[in-house]
């Protein structure tokens, strides 16, 4: 979410007035996890909107007024020329969806191929594999495929730089050098492995909430050298280097589909669910 500061507690450097976006995650700012680039794994780290069976976490951020948890940490203050519409993309999607390509390019870097060289599939072009398509475009990788069941989808990565068919082709039929995998299903997880070539990188973001195991044994990730890279995304440790490149993307044109008042938010995470033709980002305005 992003927005206005209204009022701050005792200790806090940001001052009222100040325009600013939040992470998906709170981060204290100083632990060993924030000062190394992993805010995701901050000893203080809570989920917005997420609260267990025993009602221990906090509330999400889909309100007119949110408390903010180590806000000086959490919140990035938004540059004059980023829009709060970018700072909601800022704080989530599109930094989960660059550090999922930032990740496929750092493991290649030892390839000695030049970005302009590589080619890179994108599964699942939901509004992260459709920020992750971008990220690739932005971060040089000459050829981007993407793969989704959702055709609408698959149109929306091609406006954004992609091809929407010939990945089985890729280096002259050896596979992708990289595979970014933003699903979280184990059939997508297997088919990176699947069209990834021999020494590639298959980097995944995805949530597997299943218990239908790994879909490749060591051995097979072995006989084929693929380098394997997870995790959740450090959103707010990226938010500034992310921030300097939303102004070189169109990715905010093409991502957010609906503008809606919050009575609204319930009929749209249904419409979401049911992947209705059309429906991709949908930005909440909660005085609307």
């Amino acid at each position: 979410f992003a927005g206005t500061v209204e009022e701050v507690g005792a200790g806090v450097e940001l001052v009222p007035g100040e325009r600013v976006a939040a992470s998906f995650t709170t981060a204290c700012g100083t632990c060993w996890f924030c000062t190394h680039s992993l805010s995701s794994r901050c000893d203080n780290a809570q989920l917005f909107g997420w609260i267990d069976e025993t009602n221990e976490g906090i509330h999400g951020g889909q309100a007119q007024f949110v408390r903010v948890p180590h806000a000086d940490g959490t919140l990035m203050r938004l540059p004059k020329d980023v829009s709060f519409e970018e700072g909601v993309l800022l704080g989530d999607i599109l930094s989960t969806g660059y550090f999922c390509a930032k990740n496929a390019l750092t493991m290649l870097a030892d390839s000695n191929i030049p970005p302009a060289q590589l080619s890179v599939a994108v599964i699942g072009c939901g509004p992260v594999g459709l920020c992750a398509v971008a990220s690739a475009r932005m971060l040089g990788f000459g050829q981007i495929f993407a793969i989704d069941r959702v055709q609408s989808r698959v149109d929306t990565a091609v406006k954004l730089g992609a091809q929407s068919q010939g990945y089985e082709t890729a280096n002259d039929g050896r596979g992708v050098d990289a595979v970014l995998e933003v699903v979280g299903a184990y059939e997508a997880l297997k088919l990176s492995f699947e069209i990834v070539r021999m020494g590639g990188v298959v980097s995944s973001v995805g949530v597997h909430a299943h218990d239908k195991g790994f879909p490749v044994s060591p051995g097979q990730c072995y006989d084929k050298n693929v380098t394997f890279k997870s995790g959740r995304c450090p959103a707010r440790s990226l938010m500034s280097e992310v921030s300097q490149l939303v102004k070189t993307t169109d990715v905010v044109r093409h991502i957010i589909s609906h503008r809606v008042p919050l009575a609204a938010a319930a009929e749209m995470y249904e419409q979401f669910e049911a992947q209705k033709d059309g429906i991709l980002k949908v930005v909440f305005d909660p005085w609307a």
